[in-house]
Order: structure tokens, then C-alpha cells, then sequence
């Protein structure tokens, strides 16, 4: 393991998607949002945009009751009283997570800029992973039914022409689970 801080941050930051009971501040978000801003960008676009879905809030609660109605409508292979409990747990998810965001990328009249902002946003959430593993939290970053549910834009605010990134569950992980990658010489050719 290396001594560098960042590259052990890479390392041992995980996704995460169950956490403690213990809050985060608004203060700590934003430190961690601002972080994710600071992200490489071509073009300086500055293309990420990001909406904070306060934990008990309304909204926070709407969105949770739409993906417990999705989650049950795509759990019809389900018997009934299994399908109940995956909606059920759905929407909890969504309610108890002690902070919660979406992640959109804009989208640009060139296919090649709005590509490139799609990859600077990506990289604004690792940004906020890493700033947020930095302070003892884990994200777990979704690209699943969350950030499909029909009507989601509209009901957040969103421009509809946005690109979804992610739905970021967030807080102290209950766990941290372990990981492995596979050798460097499998993914890397040197020419």
C-alpha cells in the first residue's frame, strides 16, 4: 500500500448503501459538493448539477413513495407478500438515507461536449466519494431504478434535457466492504 493519502483514499473507498443512524450536516455536504466541483473539466463547462433531497423533507418523501411504486410494479414475478417488502424496502432506502442526491451532466448542441461533460460529472462524483470517505462517510452511487422513476425531472426541478448521472445515497457506513481488483497487467497494455 502506498504511504500517498489520495492513493489510499482511491483504495479503500467503496460504494455504499447502508449506513448508521448519524446525520449529515449541511455544512459537511456542501463542503463535500464544493469538492465535487472542483472536478477536471474540458472546455471549463463546469457541466454537473446537483439536487440535495433533504433527509425528512417533502420532496425527500415524494421521491421515496415514487420509487416504492416502481419498485413494486417491477417486482411482479414477485408473490405478494415479497413484492410488498421490496417496494417497502425501497422507499425506506430512500427515506433513511442520512443524505441523498442526484447527479445530472448537461447536455450540449456538440455530441463530443456533452460526452466530455458526462465524464467531467463522473468525475465530480468521485470527487465527493473521496472528500466523503475522507471524513469517515461512504456514498453509494446508483444508476438503477432511483434515477429512472417516470416524472423524476419535473418533480425535482430539473431540466428535462439534463443527463442523469446518479442518485448518491450517503452517510457512515454501517459496514465497509472489502475489495479486489484484478492485476494491473490484465487491464493495461504498454506499447
Amino acid at each position: 500500500m502506498s504511504s500517498n493519502s489520495v492513493t489510499d483514499a482511491i483504495r479503500s473507498r467503496r460504494s455504499v448503501r447502508e449506513f448508521t443512524d448519524k446525520p449529515v450536516g449541511n455544512d459537511q455536504l456542501s463542503d463535500w459538493l464544493e469538492a465535487a466541483c472542483w472536478a477536471p473539466n474540458h472546455r471549463l463547462t463546469e457541466p454537473w448539477r446537483f439536487i440535495v433531497l433533504e433527509h425528512g423533507g417533502a420532496k425527500r418523501r415524494e421521491i421515496a413513495e415514487m420509487f416504492r411504486l416502481l419498485s413494486y410494479e417491477t417486482s411482479d414475478q414477485l408473490p405478494e407478500p415479497k413484492r410488498t417488502a421490496v417496494a417497502d424496502a425501497a422507499r425506506e432506502e430512500v427515506l433513511s438515507a442520512p443524505a441523498f442526491v442526484y447527479a445530472y451532466s448537461l447536455i450540449d448542441d456538440d455530441e463530443e461536449v456533452t460526452k466530455e461533460n458526462y465524464a467531467a460529472t463522473a468525475c465530480a462524483v468521485q470527487n465527493l466519494s473521496l472528500a466523503a470517505h475522507a471524513d469517515g462517510f461512504a456514498v453509494g452511487w446508483s444508476t438503477g431504478r432511483v434515477t429512472r422513476l417516470p416524472g423524476l425531472a419535473s418533480t425535482i426541478g430539473a431540466d428535462e434535457s439534463w443527463d442523469m448521472i446518479a442518485g448518491l445515497f450517503i452517510g457512515e457506513p454501517e459496514r465497509v466492504p472489502r475489495a479486489q481488483r484484478q492485476p494491473m497487467e490484465e487491464v493495461v497494455t504498454w506499447l
